[in-house]
């Protein structure tokens, strides 16, 4: 797996999860995957299911390419925010069980949540909990935690973006059905609306200076200000890079290489 997930628990504040890599190059090869739209091949991978690649066109793997090159001129942190999204998608796949996962976004900058996940209950009939995710690549951890990720959090527990919340749940519980006959999608839909079941994910890159456990805790202080309640409901994923620009730089090439070869193939 690319991917190695260490749990972290903050006593009362949060828990979570460090994110370490594994396999750079699997990794890579994932991102690009999902980059052409194959998000579902990756899932059933790392599902554990064992998939033949599937076919490439070499148009496909141009406009993957061009997903994950900043345009000449342009800031690179869109491109690396969709990247770090989709490596949040990865990482919330291999650490949960039992949950259904939104697909990623395809467009980076995307105005939606960042990510959605729901919990069933043990025979698939009911929502237990939405997981709301909060993903961030930043050179200022802190700073972006606090000034933007609580507002987020905030403006979701007065209950701002319900209408948007319910539509993308209802998208989600929709396309289940056939795996979930018995699933009630309006129970669910009403379920949602209740504070305690809605949960909160907030994933974020770090450098050296929230690396220790005791500083990781401090940088996400007063989550439980903003999402009161059980400390199931907040969750905190950190990603640690020693220079997050440059190695985002050098993976896209990578997983560009892993396109170009793939489009060359056909």
């Amino acid at each position: 797996m690319p991917l190695t997930l260490t749990p972290i628990d903050h006593e009362d504040l949060c828990h979570g999860w460090r994110w370490e890599i594994a396999d750079e190059t699997d990794l890579a090869r994932k991102v690009a995957m999902v980059a052409l739209g194959q998000y579902r091949h990756v899932a059933q991978i790392l599902a554990g299911v064992d998939k033949k690649p599937m076919p490439t066109r070499s148009e496909a793997a141009a406009a993957a390419i061009e997903r994950l090159t900043v345009p000449a001129g342009q800031d690179a942190w869109h491109r690396d925010g969709w990247v770090f999204q989709t490596i949040s998608w990865i990482a919330a796949l291999r650490s949960e069980v039992g949950v259904v996962a939104r697909a990623p976004h395809a467009i980076p900058a995307h105005k939606g949540f960042d990510g959605m996940q729901l919990r069933l209950d043990t025979k698939g009939k009911s929502v237990t909990a939405i997981v709301i995710f909060e993903d961030k690549a930043t050179d200022s951890p802190r700073a972006t935690v606090r000034e933007d990720v609580w507002g987020g959090v905030k403006a979701l527990e007065r209950g701002e973006r319900m209408p948007e919340l319910i539509q993308e749940t209802t998208t989600i519980l929709e396309a289940q059905q056939r795996h979930f006959p018995d699933l009630e999608v309006d129970e669910a839909i009403e379920t949602i609306l209740w504070d305690e079941v809605r949960h909160y994910r907030v994933s974020i890159s770090t450098s050296d200076t929230h690396a220790k456990d005791k500083a990781r805790k401090r940088l996400f202080r007063g989550f439980d200000l903003v999402a009161p309640g059980d400390p199931k409901r907040r969750r905190a994923d950190t990603m640690h890079f020693d220079d997050l620009r440059s190695w985002m730089n050098t993976f896209c090439a990578q997983a560009r290489a892993e396109l170009k070869a793939w489009g060359d193939d056909v």
